[in-house]
Parts: structure tokens; sequence; C-alpha cells
């Protein structure tokens, strides 16, 4: 009878043991097939396409010297060499710090991923403002500012997923960064951006200039907004800290520069003691070395703006200085029609000035400064392409310019002649005209072949000239 029962036990028992295992294993196969299923649909959610940085369809813009790899891009906006020329104004450890920051450069590429995740990290020894880049990323599409980032880590969303488009990312002014990843969505690639084929502009000044004040976006800088207007490709290698120093030219060396800013001087007089002689000799040599390696460039020198500081170390004052620089250019302009003079405190004023600082602009003081620059520019480039003759009489009116025409009245009968110039003194078209009534004038012309920009338009003749500007969309 015990061997029946056991026998009868086991076999309970076993039988048991292979229900539980059968219901066990359907389980098992239950989950595998939902977990395979989940892994399916959710998968392409969070499938990546890692790009590689040194990509042909990634484009830096703004940058001199980068060192780009697979993994990884350096933005130096200077030479090394900068670092240990102490003729430079931006040499030393101290300073180190913003010589390596990376305002004014923009990372471009184009694609149609849904979205796209970038990444960075803060550059070793570069300098920060606070304890992230507040508003650091500005990424823009066709001109205009889609999205702002304040983190080292963040996506773009693509505006219209789909379409191609082509996004424009500035870094941070006052916080070094490395560029270390791009990631697309799955399926995506990088399409060609195309060059920017645009005149290129350097900015050259300390931390007025570097963008200080405007914390800490490239795209608040004056600069950058003056680049936007003007149609520019902006290299800003201003350096808050900087003073005068002829050897900063040296970065313009064998580059292709059409346009040349400088405002510098506030550093010199607040921290320097050496002699007005010394720093207008130095200026002296600034401007025949950056003409030295950038023969037809145009440049704008501006005098130090408005500050409300009246303690300095140097032996001369800063409206001293200010004259210094008239001098200096003036004498410049005897044999070089494409140096400019702007004066500082006739387009800044303590409006501009950011809350509770004596010298740096606010986000407004900058955006205004480049806007009264943006028409000092274009004053310095009539004057200096056309020479007013204090004796002339006007005679000539221009009514109207439209794509196709333009009509303008002369009390002068004659020979006219019709120039079409553009911003940087380049004749594009130039026409004799015959006039032998004192009626409107219409003169026939096509302006689609012209870049989107601003030109000038003259009408002169042997006793009057008038010159007027118009963009082209």
């Amino acid at each position: 009878m015990q061997s029946v029962t056991q026998s009868i036990t086991q076999s309970f028992t076993v039988s048991t043991y292979k229900i539980n295992v059968l219901q066990y294993t359907l389980v098992v196969k239950k989950s595998a097939i939902l977990m395979l299923f989940f892994i399916a649909f959710i998968s392409p959610l969070f499938a990546s396409n890692p790009q590689v940085l040194n990509h042909s369809n990634i484009k830096y813009d703004g940058v001199f010297y980068p060192i780009i790899t697979e993994n990884k891009v350096v933005f130096n906006r200077h030479l090394q060499s900068m670092k240990s020329d102490w003729e430079s104004g931006i040499a030393g450890e101290w300073i180190n710090q913003w010589v390596v920051c990376a305002t004014g450069i923009k990372i471009r590429f184009k694609t149609s991923s849904p979205s796209i995740q970038l990444t960075f990290t803060k550059r070793e020894g570069g300098g920060t403002i606070g304890n992230t880049p507040t508003n650091g990323f500005s990424v823009f599409v066709k001109g205009v500012e889609i999205q702002k980032s304040s983190s080292l880590n963040f996506t773009i969303q693509h505006p219209q997923p789909g379409n191609s488009e082509i996004f424009e990312v500035s870094l941070p002014n006052l916080w070094a960064v490395d560029f270390t990843g791009l990631v697309l969505e799955d399926g995506y690639e990088l399409e060609n951006p195309g060059d920017l084929n645009l005149p290129v502009y350097v900015s050259i000044g300390n931390s007025i200039t570097h963008g200080t004040g405007q914390y800490v976006s490239s795209a608040k800088t004056y600069p950058f907004i003056l680049a936007q207007k003007m149609n520019w490709n902006l290299h800003n290698i201003a350096v808050a800290g900087a003073t005068l120093g002829w050897a900063i030219s040296k970065n313009l060396k064998n580059q292709k520069v059409d346009v040349i800013s400088v405002l510098l001087g506030f550093n010199d007089w607040k921290y320097t003691t050496a002699s007005l002689q010394n720093k207008k000799s130095e200026y002296e040599k600034l401007l025949d070395s950056l003409r030295h390696y950038q023969p037809n460039a145009k440049i704008y020198c501006i005098t130090p703006l408005f500050s409300s500081d009246k303690n300095g170390s140097a032996p001369y004052t800063l409206q001293e200085f200010r004259d210094m620089v008239t001098e200096v250019v003036s004498a410049k302009q005897q044999n070089d029609k494409n140096i400019c003079l702007i004066n500082g405190p006739s387009i800044s004023d303590a409006s501009m000035l950011a809350s509770g600082d004596p010298v740096h602009l606010s986000e407004s003081g900058a955006n205004t400064l480049a806007q009264k620059l943006f028409t000092e520019i274009e004053n310095c480039n009539l004057t200096s392409i056309f020479p007013v003759k204090p004796e002339s009489q006007i005679c000539i009116e221009i009514e109207k310019i439209n794509p196709t025409e333009i009509h303008f009245k002369t009390t002068c009968l004659g020979n006219h002649t019709l120039t079409l110039v553009s911003l940087e003194g380049k004749i594009i078209q130039e026409e004799l005209l015959d006039v032998t009534s004192n009626n409107t004038q219409v003169f026939d012309w096509n302006n689609n072949n012209l870049k989107t920009g601003v030109y000038i338009i003259k009408i002169a003749n042997p006793n009057s000239q008038i010159c007027t500007k118009f963009f082209v969309n």
C-alpha cells in the first residue's frame, strides 16, 4: 500500500511539475513576443544616426583656425602664437580664457531630419560667466531665430519636418565650448548647405565687441547684428580684456577679408600707464599692418564709445585717446580711400549701457549700436566712394528706383553719368545719358542679376552729383 501511495504521489508531483513548466514556458514565450513587439514599435523613436564632425556638409562659419576631427571640433579664433605675443594685446594666461571663447561662430548644416541632437562640452581652460551658458546657443532658419538653449546638450526640433532646411547655430560669446556631437534621426542625412560667398567682416576689439553685457549669446552682440544687416560673414576676433596691440593683425594674414572694424582704447585708458604717444605709435602700426595683410579691405576705426567711468590709470583722458585716433585716421585718409573714422560718442550714450555697468552695452544697447553703425558705414561708403565737392550745385533729384526703372529729374541739360556701385566701392554698371529736357528721365535697367544687399546709385554731370542707397531683395 505504501508503495502504491508513493507511486501515486510521485506521479502527481511529476504531472504537476510538467504543468507548471508548461505554464511558465507559455508565460516566457508571451513575454518574449511582447518584448519583441515593444522593441519593434519603440526603437524608431530612439534610433540615432550620429554624424562625423568633419563631414563636408557641416560648415563652421566665423572661425579662422578650427581644429576639426571626426569626434570633436575646437574653435580657435586666433593663431596659437597670439597667446605669447605681447604685442597682440591678448597675450597671457589670465586673458586666454576669453581668447578661446567662440563669440560670433556659427555651425551651419542642412537636413530634413525631424530632430537634431547637438552635444558640446566646456572647453578646458575656457572662460564662463554663470553656471550655464544662459541663452548661449541660438538656432536660426532663414535668418529667423527659432530656438534658444542654455544646455550643453540640446535637441533642435525641425519647424517643418520633412523639408530640407539650412540650420545655423550660433555659439555662446562668453562660455568656451568644444563641439562633440551631431545626431540625426535614423534614415536622414546631411545635405550640402552651400558656401556663403559673402563679404568677410572681421571685428577687432575688447569686451564691448566680444559681447560682455549681452549674457551670453553671440546673436545679441553688435557685430553679429551688424553682419546680419549688412549680409556679411562675421569673424569676431575681439577679446574681453584686450588692449591695443598691432600684432592682432597677424590673424588676418593669408585670409580673405573684405571689411574690418576696430574699436579699442578703453582698457588702455583704464588699466595701463603707457603714454599717449606710445599708444599713437601702436595704433599707427596696427593700421599699417592691417593694410599690409589686407590691401583692399574697408577699415572702419571707431573711437571709444560713451562711458560713465571717470577713473583711468593712463596719463591721458579717454577723450584725448579719441582725439589721437581721429588724428591718426585723418592722416591715413589722405592716401587711403578705404579707411573711415566713426566717432564713438556720437553713436552711443548712457541709455545703451547695461544696468550698473559704466562701459558695457546691454542687449538693447548692442542692437542700437549695430543700427547706428549700419548708417555710419553707409555714409562712410558714400563719401569715400563719391567725395562731394563743397562748391557743387545740386540740380539732380532721384525720384524713384524699382527693379526695372530709375526715375530722376535734372535742371542741368547735357551729358550725365549713371553709376551703380557696391558698398565695397566696386563699379557694377556705368551708363552715359544724354539729357535734353527738364522732364523726368527714365532709365531702363534690370536688377535681377544683383545679389541681395545694399547698393549705391550715383547720377552726375560736370556741375553736380547725387547719390542714394537702395536695397535689393
